[in-house]
C-alpha cells in the first residue's frame, strides 16, 4: 500500500532518506500517518499478512509465486521518505519518541529500525499507474484526480488522491467502514466521523444524503486534508471539521456515529459515545484487529447498546450497534 504525495514533482532527481519502521498489523495505520505529519514525500506499507491473503486470494493459487513471502520476517514494514532537507538523526529522535507515545496504549511492535540515503526513483510519479478507480462499496467510487470515470445513475463518485493522512479507501477497516455508512445513512441524517482521517467517510455520509457531517481528528494535518477533500468534493457546507477528540464536539444528538480508529479507542469511547446518539442511533466502529473484536463487543455490553452486526475484511473487523435509549451511554 502505497500514500504519496501528489504535488512532490519538483522533488525529482534527488536522493531520499528512508526510515524503516518495523510495526504490527494493528499500528501500521498510526504510524503511517505520524510519519506523513512530520513531513515525509511518501510512505510505503509492506505488510506479509495482505500479501499472503492476496496469494490466498488468487484463482489459479497454483502460479502464486509464495517465494515472495521469504523476503519478511513476519513483521510489518513502513518505509517514510524525506527529502534532504531533513536531519536524519533528529528524524530518528522524534520518531522514536513519538512510537514511545504510541506504545502506552498500542502495541508498535520492534519500532524504528534504522535509515538510509536512497537514489530518486520519480516517486512522485511512478505509483500514480497503480492508483485507479474503484468500488470501495455497492455504489461508492472513489477515484483520483488524474483519472477519468464515467459513473452511471447508481453510482456516487468521491475524488481523492494519496496525501498526507490515511484512509484513501484502500484499507480494510475503510472500506467496512463505507459499506457501512451506505447501509445505515439516510437522507436528512446528522452523522458524527471520528478519527476522520483523509475525511473520506465524512464526504460518503454527505454524498449518501446526511444533511450535516461534524468530523473530528487530533491531528491539525487530517483536519485539513479533511478540509481540502471536502472542498475538493463540494461537500464543505455539510461538512464541519473540529481538531481535538469526540468529547470537543458540540453536545448533538446524531443519527449515526462512525469511528475508523483502533480498539483501544473504541474501548475508551464506550463510557460518553451514548451522550451523542439519538435513541436508535446507529454506532460503526472499526479499525479493530480480529482477536480484539469480543473485547470491544464486550466494552458496549452494559452501556446501552443492542448489538446488531459485526463484519470482517482480512484481519479486520467492524462492528454496529444500536442506541437502546435507556442513557447508560451517556
Amino acid at each position: 500500500m502505497d500514500l504519496w504525495n501528489e504535488d512532490k514533482t519538483e522533488d525529482r532527481y534527488m536522493k531520499w532518506t528512508q526510515v524503516m519502521i518495523k510495526t504490527t498489523e494493528e499500528a501500521c495505520e498510526a504510524v503511517s500517518e505520524m510519519l506523513t505529519s512530520i513531513g515525509a514525500g511518501g510512505v510505503v506499507i509492506e505488510d506479509p499478512n495482505e500479501i499472503r491473503r492476496q496469494l490466498e486470494s488468487l484463482d489459479s493459487p497454483d502460479y502464486a509465486d509464495w517465494r515472495i513471502l521469504e523476503r519478511y520476517d513476519g513483521d510489518v514494514t513502513v518505509k517514510a521518505y524525506f527529502n534532504q532537507e531533513y536531519d536524519p538523526d533528529g528524524l530518528a529522535a522524534e520518531i522514536k519518541e513519538r512510537l514511545g507515545s504510541f506504545s502506552q496504549y498500542l502495541d508498535v511492535g520492534k519500532g524504528f529500525a534504522g535509515y538510509e540515503t536512497v537514489d530518486d526513483e520519480d516517486w512522485s510519479e511512478a505509483w500514480k499507474k497503480y492508483y485507479k478507480p474503484f468500488h470501495i462499496s455497492k455504489s461508492v467510487v472513489i477515484k483520483p484526480s488524474w483519472e477519468e470515470y464515467a459513473a452511471n445513475e447508481s453510482e456516487i463518485v468521491i475524488e481523492l488522491d494519496p496525501g498526507m493522512a490515511f484512509g484513501t479507501g484502500t484499507h480494510e477497516t475503510t472500506r467496512l467502514c463505507a459499506q457501512m455508512l451506505e447501509a445505515y445513512v439516510k437522507e436528512g441524517d446528522h452523522v458524527l466521523d471520528v478519527g476522520c482521517g483523509t475525511g473520506i467517510l465524512s464526504i460518503i455520509a454527505s454524498k449518501l444524503g446526511a444533511s450535516h457531517v461534524d468530523a473530528v481528528d487530533i491531528d491539525e494535518v487530517a483536519v485539513r486534508v479533511t478540509e481540502e477533500n471536502c472542498a475538493a468534493n463540494r461537500v464543505s457546507q455539510t461538512v464541519s471539521v473540529y481538531k481535538g477528540v469526540l468529547s470537543d464536539l458540540p453536545k448533538v444528538k446524531a443519527d449515526v456515529i462512525v469511528a475508523n480508529i483502533i480498539a483501544d479507542v473504541v474501548i475508551g469511547l464506550s463510557g460518553i459515545v451514548g451522550g451523542y446518539l439519538k435513541k436508535d442511533g446507529i454506532l460503526i466502529a472499526s479499525g479493530i484487529i480480529r482477536e480484539r473484536k469480543q473485547e470491544v463487543i464486550d466494552a458496549y455490553n452494559d452501556k446501552g447498546f443492542e448489538l446488531v452486526s459485526t463484519d470482517e475484511m482480512g484481519e479486520w473487523t467492524a462492528v454496529v450497534w444500536r442506541m437502546s435509549g435507556d442513557g447508560r451511554g451517556a
